[in-house]
């Protein structure tokens, strides 16, 4: 009976342990859409342009700017990321993910021949330093159409921290 009670409370103050450590980690993750409510084009342009997913479904440690299309590192350690680009009939469409201003990775999809509608999506894990950035650039003269269904998302998290 002695032995069974002293493994209980050899438990009890692990799980507390435990609970104490979890409640102090960082918690990141956010996934965002274009424009919810509109018909509408974004590009063509003769610049790249910054795509901003104006419309968090969640933006948990609030490191994405739903204003700017940023998400900036609030912690050192890797993140993943994922985007889903959405098009119609007609110009291709192109979208690369910087880091602090460098190409990282891209999607793109040239115009639908046999169908009236495509995506492009891409995936990938980061080292990030406290502070770093990430967003999404729509390439010169390509488009992206969203109308309200929400099917362009960018979305991140952090995995752990370094």
């Amino acid at each position: 009976m002695k032995t069974m009670e002293t493994k209980m409370k050899s438990m009890e103050i692990e799980m507390e342990r435990l609970r104490t450590e979890n409640k102090g980690r960082v918690k990141v993750a956010f996934s965002a859409t274009l424009s919810a409510f509109s018909l509408k084009f974004i590009g063509p342009s003769a610049n790249a342009t910054t795509l901003v997913y104006e419309n968090a479904l969640t933006n948990i440690g609030n490191a994405y700017d739903t204003n700017t299309g940023i998400f900036t590192a609030p912690v050192k350690g890797v993140y993943y990321f994922n985007f889903v680009l959405f098009n119609v009939r007609g110009m291709s469409t192109g979208v690369r993910m910087l880091k602090n201003g460098h190409h990282v990775v891209s999607a793109t999809d040239n115009p639908p021949e046999q169908d009236t509608e495509d995506t492009a999506s891409n995936a990938v894990s980061l080292l990030l330093e406290e502070g770093d950035r990430i967003n999404l650039e729509l390439w010169e003269n390509r488009r992206v159409y969203t109308d309200g269904n929400r099917r362009n998302t960018f979305s991140g998290h952090l995995l752990f921290t370094m």
